[in-house]
């Protein structure tokens, strides 16, 4: 499977993603008014871009074919809690005191995380499900062509070979 299919996979379960998060919210007492708050999705146009900047943010990593292929999808794309960002939101995000803290949290207190096993220059931010609670998706620039994706939620930390492979995960694949 591609990256547009698997893409297009995820935007068109946005139905039934949607019912079960307000089904779930509803279960944990939030009225389902509340809930519609938060299920919805907006996508924007995709971009051709060239390079994805990094947590050093004078350094950037050349676009991966299947990074080019997200891109080209979809600039950004909010989804149920969470933003897969575009260039622009990725340098602010970065910027921000809060991610600086949370990478320092990582690199100090969580062995063998990404922060804490790569410099900023091998790390991008491409996706944000609350920054609040210091919950990141990253582009771990370790191998030649495509980067691995670590997943960050709570406590838990997933890692996956490519974008492709995250992809399929959100796809429940």
């Amino acid at each position: 499977m591609s990256v547009k299919e698997s893409l297009d996979n995820y935007k068109n379960s946005f139905d039934r993603r949607s019912k079960a998060f307000i089904e779930e919210c509803i279960s944990y007492g939030m009225t389902e008014k509340e809930a519609k708050i938060y299920a919805k999705q907006k996508i924007l146009s995709g971009s051709v871009i060239d390079k994805i900047p990094t947590l050093d943010i004078a350094v950037y990593q050349k676009v991966s074919p299947q990074l080019n292929e997200r891109f080209l999808y979809a600039d950004s794309w909010e989804d149920i809690g969470e933003t897969f960002l575009n260039v622009e939101e990725m340098i602010e995000l970065v910027g921000k005191p809060h991610f600086k803290s949370w990478v320092t949290s990582m690199r100090d207190n969580w062995e063998d995380s990404a922060p804490a096993i790569y410099p900023d220059e091998q790390l991008s931010v491409i996706s944000v499900m609350s920054e609040d609670e210091g919950d990141y998706t990253l582009a771990v620039w370790d191998k030649p062509l495509e980067p691995e994706i670590w997943r960050y939620s709570g406590q838990s930390e997933q890692k996956f070979k490519d974008l492709l492979a995250w992809l399929d995960w959100l796809n429940g694949d």
